[in-house]
């Protein structure tokens, strides 16, 4: 860096104030409801929807054939690819920027409709789903779970990159979401305990692009002020989303590394965690397991402290930074791992096919330069919190009415989004180890 890294996290933290000083001075707009609205009726087209969700059943059933039958090597098979760089990755990236494609398309939806079809046509009409009640209590709680399981496989896990155990995972993924779908109805499950559903749900509200009532353009945001409190739940599995993917960066950091040793350092944790690890995992996943809990239960804990009472009215205001942090944190890994799609199209199973005449193709890892990946994630992390601020100025706006009582209400939620600025600069500025 052509600047010393004080500076950068000192100057992006500056930005963040000065922006609340210019919402305080200048925004006054209690709503965007009014934004500028676009109709796109083209897009409303049953026979693209059901072409794109053919697509996405055949890639489904294509990462499970080649995570159960291809070569068992991470990078001359097609799963590990597929799961975390083109679907975990690239769906995020899409819902966030342009809108809810996953919702449109996700096998796991598809595959459960076409055999409630099928199960009608053959019981003469019975449906096959349950509908139970759903318990109203239990809200979004399903999906958190399943998506912290997700995010302990993704950053813990020793064998996420494994094609065969990526695959049985997938498939008893599939199989509960099955299971929830037959028991309380496909879209009530989909809404609450399906965690992919929920998570690009989340990321699609910031996107200019919505399907509701009909497609439709709107200001980039307005998805993110629904005018009233969201559930419990739901907000913690908004900050769920945000613990995780910092954590991922913290993970890679020196910082880690030391603490690491000095867990493993001490006598009396070696000995609890060489005990514990008769259970299956090993001392490091032990340590990883602990820290991923206490920065999901820290992010609960530093919001609750700064939003107070109102905080399901203001929780929706940090998916911006999600948002960008996600941006930020992966766009590196989207450009170079994701150039192994290119030969592994040609043979996805790893048995030395060239379907498409690719197979020969070399990744370059050095195609992105560091200069471009520093200045973009600094861009991306402090937009991100600009954008934050904003929404959460218009939503106090409309909570408390006069400005000095919104002005009041959002110093706490500042000071926040400042040190999250700065921790999330810091991370990304780390020397990766591991």
């Amino acid at each position: 860096m052509p600047l010393p890294l004080w500076l950068w996290v000192g100057a992006a933290g500056a930005t963040i104030v000065v922006t609340f000083v210019v919402m305080a001075l200048f925004v006054r707009s209690r709503s965007l409801a009014d934004y500028p609205r676009v109709d796109l009726p083209w897009l409303d087209s049953p026979a693209a929807a059901a072409a794109a969700r053919f697509i996405a059943v055949a890639a489904f059933v294509l990462t499970l054939a080649t995570g159960f039958f291809g070569v068992q090597d991470a990078y001359r098979n097609l799963t590990p690819t597929m799961v975390w760089v083109l679907w975990w990755v690239g769906f995020a990236f899409v819902c966030a920027l342009l809108g809810d494609l996953w919702a449109l398309v996700n096998p796991l939806r598809t595959l459960f409709a076409w055999g409630e079809a099928l199960y009608a046509k053959l019981a003469g009409g019975r449906a096959l789903a349950r509908e139970l009640a759903y318990p109203p209590w239990l809200g979004a709680w399903p999906a958190l779970l399943l998506f912290l399981g997700f995010a302990w496989a993704e950053l813990v896990w020793r064998s996420n990159d494994v094609p065969g155990y990526l695959a049985r995972a997938m498939l008893a993924y599939a199989a509960l979401a099955w299971l929830g779908m037959f028991l309380y109805g496909r879209e009530t499950w989909l809404r609450n305990g399906e965690a992919f559903s929920v998570a690009f749900g989340v990321l699609s509200r910031l996107a200019p692009l919505a399907a509701a009532p009909r497609p439709h353009l709107r200001a980039p945001g307005a998805g993110l002020l629904a005018g009233e409190p969201v559930s419990p739940s739901y907000a913690a599995f908004v900050l769920l989303m945000l613990a995780t993917v910092s954590f991922d960066g913290f993970l890679e950091t020196p910082l880690m590394q030391r603490l690491e040793s000095a867990i493993l350092g001490s006598p009396a944790a070696a000995r609890a965690l060489f005990e514990l690890s008769a259970w299956g995992l090993d001392e490091t996943q032990l340590i990883h397991t602990a820290a991923l809990a206490a920065f999901a239960f820290g992010f609960f804990a530093a919001f609750r402290l700064a939003a107070g009472a109102t905080g399901t009215r203001f929780v929706l205001t940090l998916v911006p930074i999600a948002v960008a942090y996600h941006l930020a944190h992966y766009f590196s890994l989207v450009v170079t791992a994701g150039q192994f799609v290119i030969p592994l199209a040609s043979d996805p199973f790893g048995f030395g096919w060239d379907l498409f005449g690719t197979a020969d193709y070399k990744v370059d890892l050095g195609l992105l330069s560091p200069y471009v990946f520093w200045y973009g994630a600094v861009a991306l992390v402090v937009i991100g919190h600009v954008i934050a601020v904003f929404l959460a100025h218009v939503e106090a706006l409309r909570l408390f009415g006069s400005r000095k009582a919104a002005l009041a209400s959002q110093v706490p939620m500042v000071a926040l989004m400042v040190a999250y600025t700065m921790l999330s600069l810091w991370i990304l500025a780390q020397p990766v180890v591991g």
